[in-house]
């Protein structure tokens, strides 16, 4: 009997001691396994607000415009007048986009008051034209002269430096707020002439300068004057048709995008790339006309008067003097001056319409009034402003 109940003891503790060893065992477990910690994320560094402006006005700089415009209107927010300029600049012109020239204003106008000059120019020039601005003259003018009193003490390292230069060499080319001045005017087309960015508008219009016949004139005699003191000539002042041929090469890929995108101003250059031969273009009236048609059916006042100077010189086409008063009316009633001055040379020369003194002053008168020197000059020089109330009184 004592046996059993020792035996029975014996089992018990055994049991126990193995239950015992049972849960040590598995508490040992879950400490060997603990839940993993959560991973800790580093979060990126946030881009600095000017680099993120440098980059994308260096996407400017390269034309590469689409690319330009999209990180610009990303940046907006920031109310930086480099980024209020740049987005004014692509609107206005219609780089990396279509042309909006009333937001492109707003723009421009918000850069020149945290004082990027540069944007001065295009304010006047929207007040000269009536683009994006009520067309106003006396307000142009003033415009002009803030823009060319600023400029004339701008740094390289200036917000639009280079379109800045190129707007001052036009200001003193043609008077616009200052005085003309060849001398100053070629002094500034050669300061954009070695900025970086300009833009193939900014291109275009410079090279247009280089190869007119005043800047050519002044170069040569600024070259005997060095001559004459003994001294050399310095290579960058050189305006030639070499200079105009470089400066239309680098214009010309940019001009041909911009016109397969549909912008106007883009076209009419495109055209004038034909019909003058400019850089490597081989001159093609046929091309020229198809290009101008084009942009003057879409309503761009300057193809349409190119359309007119084709039908009505026979350039690469028979005279059709019907067809050329038709395009010259078309660009008139837009209030273009060659459109005007050559409706005033039908009337002179009775081509197409019967011959009227009167009406051909009347038409020079008003291309006069739209800047047209040669108009100007055909009241002063000939007859036909006597037609009109004595060379060109009323003009």
């Amino acid at each position: 009997m004592k046996k059993r109940i020792m035996a029975v003891l014996l089992l018990a503790v055994l049991i126990l001691t193995l239950c015992a060893c049972g849960r040590k065992s598995k508490s040992v477990e879950v400490q060997e396994t603990p839940a993993p910690a959560p991973a800790v994320e580093t979060p990126e560094p946030t881009p600095d607000p000017a680099e993120k402006i440098a980059a994308a006005a260096e996407l400017f700089r390269q034309g590469s415009y689409a690319d330009a415009l999209k990180e610009l209107k990303a940046l907006e927010a920031l109310g930086d007048p480099e980024v209020a300029w740049l987005l004014g600049k692509s609107f206005y012109e219609g780089l990396g986009g279509k042309v909006d020239v009333k937001r492109g204003v707003e723009y421009l106008q918000s850069a020149a008051d945290g004082g990027v000059v540069a944007a001065r120019y295009l304010l006047a020039d929207a007040s000269d034209n009536g683009t994006g601005l009520p067309k106003d003259k006396d307000e142009a003018a003033r415009s002009y002269v803030k823009f060319a009193a600023l400029s004339d003490e701008l740094k390289p390292d200036a917000p639009g430096y280079g379109s800045a230069m190129v707007g001052l060499t036009q200001c003193y080319a043609k008077g616009l707020g200052v005085e003309k001045n060849a001398k100053f005017a070629l002094d500034a087309a050669n300061k954009a002439a070695d900025a970086e960015g300009l833009t193939p508008f900014d291109l275009m219009t410079l090279a247009a300068y280089f190869d007119s016949t005043d800047s050519v004139k002044i170069t040569e005699a600024a070259d005997a004057q060095a001559a004459a003191a003994g001294e050399k000539p310095e290579a960058a002042r050189k305006i030639d048709a070499a200079k105009a041929k470089e400066l239309y090469i680098r214009a010309f890929d940019s001009i041909q995008a911009l016109a397969d995108a549909g912008n106007l101003r883009a076209q009419k250059l495109l055209g004038d790339f034909y019909f003058d031969g400019l850089g490597n273009v081989t001159r093609d009236y046929a091309k020229a006309l198809e290009i101008y048609t084009r942009a003057g059916e879409a309503g761009d006042a300057a193809s349409q008067a190119r359309v007119g100077y084709i039908y009505q010189n026979a350039l690469g086409v028979p005279a059709d003097y019907g067809k050329a008063m038709e395009w010259n009316n078309r660009a008139a009633e837009q209030g273009n001056p060659q459109g005007q001055e050559q409706i005033g040379y039908l009337y002179q020369e009775g081509l197409g319409v019967t011959k009227s003194l009167d009406e051909a002053s009347r038409w020079y008168a008003k291309a006069k009034e739209g800047g047209s020197e040669w108009a100007a000059a055909m009241l002063d020089e000939t007859d036909i402003g006597w037609a009109y109330g004595g060379h060109g009184a009323h003009a």
